[in-house]
């Protein structure tokens, strides 16, 4: 059995963080990556080489750093959320779309959007979706005494947020 080299294993993450995962996706006869990947893909990226138990090791990974290759997607030309919360502009606010699937969040959780800006919610706010949604709209606004609310379309919760980027 020869090592996945680290350049597939990026590429599987990257992918893995912007794939949606399809509705009924969770048969528990065929493995979650190879259905997230596809099996062209997961073929290509050669972990059809994998043993059974090192796929399972591979997938608790992902799914305890679900933001750890997100540096990894290129970021768009947009401002950071850094350079965002530093600009003086009072009506400063930031309209785009959350990058793949959304379930909801926690406090610390970090919220990448499609415009390359990361988000950290620093409250204790939640929002659990019950399932998962792709690329949903995002707005975040200037705080009336300062700091940053994220909010998701469709949901009245808004979370205090800080930039990650």
């Amino acid at each position: 059995m020869r090592p996945v080299p680290l350049p597939t294993l990026r590429l599987l993450c990257v992918l893995l963080l912007v794939a949606p995962v399809p509705a009924g996706a969770q048969n528990a006869d065929v493995d979650p990556l190879r259905q997230r990947m596809g099996e062209a893909t997961f073929r290509d990226a050669g972990l059809d080489h994998l043993s059974a138990a090192q796929l399972a090791v591979l997938e608790r990974w992902l799914a305890t750093h679900p933001n750890a290759m997100v540096d990894a997607v290129p970021a768009s030309t947009m401002p950071t959320a850094s350079a965002v919360s530093h600009s003086s502009s009072p009506k400063a606010a930031v309209d785009s779309r959350i990058a793949g699937s959304f379930v909801g969040w926690h406090k610390g959780t970090v919220l990448t959007l499609e415009n390359g800006q990361r988000w950290q919610v620093s409250d204790d706010s939640t929002l659990a979706t019950g399932h998962a949604i792709e690329r949903p709209g995002v707005q975040v606004t200037r705080a009336l005494f300062g700091g940053w609310w994220l909010q998701v379309d469709g949901y009245n919760t808004r979370a205090r947020v800080r930039p990650a980027n």
